[in-house]
């Protein structure tokens, strides 16, 4: 039986040709197609006044967005406990104590009510998570971060191309992080990159992301080296190479036809789940969301049981998230009330989303959903 996966990367003869070229040209690391990378990054998005650093994973943007925003030993930090666990080792890192926060029910992103009550005089930033694509409150958000003086850091990794009032994610606000890890809308196998609003901030990422060395970025870019240079700061080898930014090029070409492709999906898995009582799909209509995941949560303690009827049928599923909290190495973190995290997490199931989703097996998907609530 053919096991439908949850997550599905398109790596088609355009990336092969791309990862080709540049074993062929022979410069592997940092270079000329990180800087493309990067500039086509800043055109897609409609940067404006912005920067963009790329790195060699989402969770090294995290770190190095928490360095540049200054966050340091004894801060806090305040990001939901429903979230993957990087946002909360990115912290750590930094010598920064974690502080757990609630989720709203709606959006499933940080719940702002919550998280003023959690602010004290350490608090340095805010992390909120744009959950499966979905934006958060970013309203609320940035004017709490206004009324405290907080830094924030968005957390964008599911939401490459969402739209928030009419404008991209990470073309506004304050400092923005996307992945492009091997599950994400796009990839570059591995990879991310951090959005900031000036460019002595950029300046400063690209000494942190290659080890506090002052003339790496300007001669890697031009497939080329410094043999005399500066360390001026800390530095990090978090750098994306040129064979990776390759694969992220290929794939940024066609993100408008992945986008579409998994809207569209998603669009059908709300309208076919609507009239069952035990599910709760997205609150969205995905016209202006691009999906990394689409979940459902299953209410009524049903989850384990539609789970084991999906994996007899070949239907991998996924569960985003644990809560970081019930985590061993989290667990004494500070927080606040859990109640809907505590909930949500209890109900939330992954169904399979790829781009360029195969038909039979998005029938195949819906039908075994139908088949047990049935």
């Amino acid at each position: 039986m053919e096991k439908i996966p949850v997550f599905k990367p398109v790596i088609d003869s355009e990336t092969i040709s791309h990862i080709t070229d540049c074993l062929e040209m022979g410069w592997l690391g940092m270079g000329s197609f990180t800087k493309e990378f990067e500039d086509r990054l800043t055109d897609w998005l409609g940067l404006k006044n912005r920067y963009v650093v790329a790195t060699n994973t989402g969770t090294s943007a995290l770190h190095l967005a928490m360095v540049v925003a200054d966050v340091g030993k004894d801060d806090e930090v305040i990001v939901p406990s429903f979230d993957y666990v990087a946002d909360h080792q990115a912290i750590k890192m930094t010598g920064a104590n974690v502080v757990l926060c609630d989720i709203k029910g709606d959006n499933l992103g940080i719940d702002c009510d919550k998280a003023e009550q959690l602010i004290t005089d350490r608090t340095k930033a805010i992390i909120p998570l744009h959950f499966a694509g979905l934006s958060c409150d970013l309203n609320s958000v940035y004017k709490l971060a206004k009324k405290y003086k907080l830094r924030v850091i968005e957390d964008s990794m599911h939401a490459f191309g969402t739209y928030f009032e009419g404008k991209k994610l990470g073309s506004f606000g304050d400092i923005s992080c996307f992945s492009f890890d091997p599950v994400k809308i796009i990839t570059s196998i591995d990879g991310g990159c951090v959005i900031v609003n000036s460019e002595s901030e950029m300046e400063r990422l690209r000494h942190l992301r290659f080890l506090g060395v002052d003339k790496e970025t300007a001669e890697r870019y031009k497939n080329s080296r410094s043999w005399e240079y500066d360390v001026i700061d800390q530095g990090y080898r978090y750098h994306l190479t040129n064979v990776l930014a390759s694969i992220g090029i290929s794939q940024i070409k066609r993100v408008d036809e992945f986008i579409s492709s998994r809207q569209e999906t998603c669009k059908l898995y709300n309208e076919a789940f609507s009239g069952i009582d035990e599910i709760i799909t997205p609150a969205t209509d995905f016209n202006n969301i691009s999906p990394f995941i689409y979940y459902i949560r299953v209410k009524n303690e049903l989850r384990e049981s539609l789970i084991h009827h999906l994996h007899s049928a070949g239907i991998d599923i996924g569960i985003h998230f644990l809560p970081t909290h019930k985590h061993t190495y989290f667990s004494d973190c500070r927080r606040g009330d859990m109640s809907v995290t505590e909930k949500v997490s209890k109900e939330i199931l992954t169904l399979p989303l790829h781009s360029l989703m195969d038909k039979e097996h998005l029938d195949k998907i819906i039908t075994t959903v139908l088949e047990f609530f049935n």
